[in-house]
């Protein structure tokens, strides 16, 4: 899987949790998008396991705060 196809996954993850409009990209954070709270956390890392078929420990968790360390441990798992 590239990274393109990887992006176009998450995006649909996002989308899936968050119902309000927002730009998607790297840079997408839950220091810059103020929907992104605990609950939604939680929502969207579950439905990125599920898409992506493997689990994320409590540390890995904390740190995938924005779309570009998402997409870097997604790679780091399937490379």
């Amino acid at each position: 899987m590239n990274e393109d196809q990887m992006m176009e996954k998450i995006h649909t993850c996002f989308s899936t949790v968050f119902s309000e409009d927002f730009t998607f990209s790297k840079e997408l954070s839950r220091d810059n998008f103020s929907d992104w709270d605990s609950m939604h956390h939680i929502t969207l890392l579950v439905e990125i396991e599920k898409t992506f078929g493997f689990r994320f420990d409590g540390a890995t968790a904390a740190v995938m705060t924005s779309v570009d360390n998402i997409l870097t441990e997604i790679k780091s798992r399937l490379n």
